[in-house]
């Protein structure tokens, strides 16, 4: 198996927004089958229960995803995965290219001599060295933080303008791609800024990583073109370098700096590593003097030392970032659980028993596939075992079947019943529920369940109620809104009308909320 890339989280992302629109029983006819027919037979059964299964159930799932699309479609059409990598590819030539220039433009702006006043090795030193380590130790703080796109957007202005410029980019490319599909699916081309942006939240950690490469990119090429250009000034001019400061500093201070900066490649350029005490003495300027009674193998003593200076403290360390940030890419993929709502849905989907069992359309694997006799039994699915802790409406709370309410749980969630506890509504009435099954239960790998009438239109208050849940149990515990219609004499667990769950799942979304789950019971 291949490992996941960015483009195969963005296909499968659009995907699963796609099935959100389309009628339910028909995504899951059709997610069943892909399990019979293409992930059970591909993945060993001793392998079900493993941490990887999900991930390797999903990736097949997205394969065949693919190959239906295009039987679909047609070849040539374009997916979001493919515009963003036709994106990324783009915007990392404009990139390399805009900091070759800034390098070489900043270098020959440096390099200016005349004739009478030479070179400035100070200012030459502080803007293509001191700024850069300055830089570079700023950047460093992201090296020892959980970092994510979301978080770095918030402080940081040059990697908010990478981001923002790599999602416009993308959304840009994809309505060119999909311009040369029929007028129907063209619509679908604004749908993909909005897939980008909800990624944020669950593969924020992964999606900081390119834009972080991007930056180190436009580093390496700034540093390269710096060092061309000064070589090519060096080769191709006659220049003087020399050094002067209002702070009155001795040339034996100058000598110990750059003696200490010229540490690391001492050993490797000898005597060329970095100016000797006579020469530092011999190219210092005194502007009421002039240069012309200093000695020209002074004045020209400084060149290696600048470009070495240049190469070590800019170009190196950012060689090294884009190396971590390419490491740092692969290991954050590799640590995707795929345990978000849209992914719980789609196990789901797959879990459920279908009677019909026919190959795939557009699917050579699928299709290949001997016909095999209709299964209307249940067949046991490896998802991971998850306990709920689950709050009700007081004046619902003593009608709550347990019974019931575990079935409703399992078929709909495919989850345990662990904890129930009453809420009236109020955040500040419900503090002490929502402690509880946090702290005693949902914040130890389980999830909450908040149980509501769908006919009732969702109110501020649960909005808040929510939104408490999250922020007590952390960004990544697993929260589920179970609706149920207007209770009768005989259940509390009626079913739902589709128009109800409708409202509800527009206004929950609107939170953002990659881990939130809306089901009904016996939508209708």
């Amino acid at each position: 198996m291949k490992t996941w890339t960015i483009p195969d989280l963005i296909d499968l992302e659009y995907f699963l927004s796609r099935d959100e629109e389309q009628d339910d029983s028909s995504a899951v006819k059709r997610d069943r089958r892909i399990y019979l027919l293409a992930i059970e037979p591909r993945i060993p059964p001793e392998e079900a229960g493993t941490g990887g299964f999900r991930r390797r159930a999903v990736q097949i799932w997205l394969e065949e995803r693919r190959k239906l699309y295009h039987k679909q479609q047609g070849r040539d059409a374009a997916l979001p995965g493919e515009v963003f990598s036709e994106a990324r590819s783009v915007l990392a030539v404009i990139i390399g290219i805009l900091g070759l220039f800034a390098g070489a433009g900043a270098a020959f702006s440096l390099l200016v001599y005349t004739g009478e006043e030479p070179v400035n090795v100070s200012i030459y030193l502080g803007v293509l060295v001191f700024l850069q380590i300055l830089g570079l130790l700023m950047m460093a703080r992201f090296l020892f933080l959980k970092t994510s796109l979301n978080a770095v957007r918030k402080y940081s202005l040059v990697y908010t303008l990478m981001s923002r410029l790599l999602e416009r980019m993308a959304v840009r490319l994809a309505r060119s791609a999909m311009a040369t599909i029929s007028g129907g699916k063209r619509a679908e081309a604004g749908e993909i800024s909005g897939t980008v942006r909800s990624m944020y939240g669950v593969y924020g950690q992964v999606l900081f990583w390119p834009v972080f490469s991007l930056v180190q990119l436009f580093g390496v090429l700034f540093n390269v073109g710096a060092v061309g250009a000064t070589l090519i000034r060096v080769m191709t001019a006659d220049l003087a370098f020399g050094w002067q400061s209002t702070l009155q500093m001795s040339p034996e201070s100058v000598h110990t700096l750059v003696r200490v900066l010229a540490a690391p490649w001492s050993w490797l350029l000898g005597e060329y590593a970095y100016p000797g005490l006579a020469q530092i003495e011999g190219s210092r300027i005194v502007l009421k003097e002039g240069i012309a009674s200093l000695p020209t193998e002074s004045l020209i003593s400084w060149w290696p030392f600048l470009v070495a200076a240049v190469v070590f403290y800019g170009l190196l360390p950012r060689l090294v970032f884009l190396g971590v940030s390419l490491a740092g890419k692969r290991r954050s993929l590799a640590r995707l659980d795929f345990m978000h709502a849209s992914c719980e849905r789609l196990m789901m989907r797959m879990q459920s028993p279908t009677v019909s069992t026919q190959g795939l359309p557009g699917s050579a694997g699928l299709s290949e596939t001997p016909r095999v006799e209709a299964k209307v039994e249940f067949e046991p699915f490896p998802l991971k075992h998850t306990d709920a802790a689950v709050l009700v409406p007081e004046d619902i709370y003593r009608r709550c079947d347990r019974t019931d309410l575990e079935q409703h749980l399992k078929s709909l969630l495919g989850w345990g019943f662990a904890y129930l506890f009453p809420i009236a509504g109020e955040l500040t009435e419900d503090r002490s529920s929502i402690d509880a099954a946090v702290q005693t239960h949902s914040a130890n790998g389980g999830a909450t369940v908040l149980i509501q009438e769908a006919w009732q239109p969702p109110i501020i208050e649960i909005i808040r109620v929510i939104r408490e849940l999250r922020a007590r149990g952390g960004k990544e515990m697993r929260i589920a809104v179970l609706l149920i219609g207007k209770p009768d004499a005989a259940t509390i667990f009626t079913p739902v009308k589709h128009v109800d769950k409708d409202i509800w799942s527009k206004v929950l979304s609107s939170l953002g909320d990659p881990y939130l789950r809306v089901v009904a019971v016996g939508e209708r």
